[in-house]
């Protein structure tokens, strides 16, 4: 097989390019809430670490593809809201819109946690249903593992984004050695200087876990052809290796599943770039959140705008009331003219002069 160089130019200005903002559902009187995302280019990286920890080996290169969007912060708990309270009941999956143990500020920036795999699953999927969800977006979902480290890595290899050490952590990531024994802001950043991600992403070290698709395989890199094209870890690539919370449970049956990032209760070293960890989807705990990826697909044809109050697929519900859906600040992005400029199909075109 060709050999399979991993990417590293496509991160060079990434962090300059804009944020996506995907509006959410929201309860009647409601404010506007854009959840902003961040493109992350379709490419390959060496994924695992040397002389850590044996889930972490060996080393192998990982192509992913196609180009996705991944959360620029974790879901805050005033996104989880949005979602659980602005969606029809029967689409919600019964989710608590408020299951945080550390309630934070009245923004509610704080990440949401206390949500178990199964919670964030069926959020994703709720998100996914909703008829107002712009139709160029053809997947809402939890990164896989590979994706996870891809967007974390960002072309580094060092233990951290920003380097080596607890040194680098302690810039970035809130962990056993600052967090004060609670979650944090996302946006609260933690040397008081913006976070410089190479695609402009935040918080992936430390604060909280971060679920990932991914079936618990500590086996998994060894079972990997040299390049593995990206996917899901599931039961029949980890067969009996897939491995459970409670050995009560059957192979097949609620396999354990992959967290990543750390959290505010861990040593610096859980926090790394590489490190993997599991849990068994149903437990809920104030260490553990998520992060949201998007998929694209084909851009949309270009259709005139539709009336006040016609919904579907791709427009928001029109209200009548002051900050409503179809305020100025909550643009229509599924009657938006898109770029053709390659990586460029979630974001509207700047207004012409």
């Amino acid at each position: 097989m060709a050999d399979i160089s991993p990417s590293t130019d496509i991160w060079q200005g990434l962090a300059a390019e804009p944020d996506y903002p995907l509006w959410l559902p929201r309860p009647k009187g409601a404010p506007p809430l854009a959840m902003l995302f961040r493109r992350i280019p379709a490419g390959s990286f060496v994924m695992g670490s040397r002389g850590e920890n044996a889930p972490e080996e060996p080393r192998h290169r990982v192509v992913i593809a196609p180009e996705f969007w991944l959360g620029k912060f974790v879901v805050t708990q005033a996104e989880y809201r949005s979602v659980v309270e602005g969606m029809d009941r029967s689409m919600d999956g019964g989710l608590d819109a408020a299951p945080s143990h550390f309630k934070g500020d009245r923004n509610q920036r704080h990440p949401v946690e206390s949500v178990s795999w199964d919670d964030v699953t069926a959020w994703c999927e709720a998100l996914a249903r909703w008829p107002g969800l712009p139709a160029h977006i053809r997947e809402v979902r939890l990164p896989t593992e590979a994706e996870w480290e891809y967007a974390c890595r960002a072309g580094t290899d060092t233990d951290y984004h920003n380097g080596d050490g607890e040194a680098a952590l302690a810039e970035v990531g809130w962990y056993d050695g600052n967090s004060g024994k609670t979650t944090h802001p996302v946006d609260e950043r933690v040397s008081g200087t913006p976070e410089q991600h190479p695609a402009g992403l935040v918080g992936l070290h430390g604060n909280v876990w971060e679920w990932c698709q991914d079936v618990w395989d500590p086996m998994a890199y060894r079972k990997r052809p040299d390049p593995w094209d990206s996917h899901a870890w599931a039961l029949e690539n980890a067969g009996k290796d897939a491995t459970h919370y409670d050995e009560a449970i059957k192979p097949g049956e609620a396999p354990d599943r992959v967290v990543r990032g750390g959290s505010w209760d861990v040593t610096a070293g859980r926090c790394r770039s590489a490190f993997r960890f599991w849990r068994w989807p149903v437990v809920r705990s104030r260490f553990r959140g998520f992060r949201v990826c998007l998929v694209p697909g084909p851009a949309s044809p270009v259709e005139a705008p539709r009336a006040p109050g016609v919904g579907g697929r791709g427009t928001r519900p029109e209200t009548d009331e002051a900050g409503g859906a179809g305020a100025s600040e909550n643009p229509d992005l599924a009657h938006s003219r898109f770029s053709g400029e390659a990586g460029r199909d979630f974001l509207p075109e700047a207004p012409r002069p």
